[in-house]
């Protein structure tokens, strides 16, 4: 745990690395001191068609799903130290978004092989 989704504009594909993109993503959720680096578990999904407003301005948005038991303040402190690792990266016109969720344990299943 946790689950780093990363949802962006295809666009940025050429712009910026993607596998740097998913490393500051992934590096940042670690360096929160939350999570195990083992734990973390990072990918990216384009997507050719989108909007944002009423504009097409390329955008960044991380989903972050964590097992319930953080509190507020340590879901607060994760959204920002990703928010501002991620959004350095950039230097255009573009929206980064962070979200962080909680998994619902009752249902959640992992199994490792």
């Amino acid at each position: 745990m946790p689950h780093c989704i990363i949802e962006y504009a295809k666009d940025l594909e050429t712009e910026i690395n993607l596998n740097e993109l998913m490393a500051t993503t992934h590096y940042a959720t670690f360096s929160s001191g939350l999570f195990d680096e083992e734990d973390i578990k990072t990918r990216a999904i384009p997507y050719e068609l989108y909007r944002t407003g009423t504009t097409e301005k390329p955008f960044v948005h991380i989903t972050v799903r964590v097992l319930p038991g953080r509190d507020p303040k340590q879901k607060d402190n994760l959204s920002e130290v990703i928010l501002h690792q991620v959004a350095a990266m950039f230097h255009n016109d573009i929206c980064v978004t962070v979200e962080i969720e909680d998994i619902n344990q009752q249902s959640y299943r992992k199994y490792v092989i």
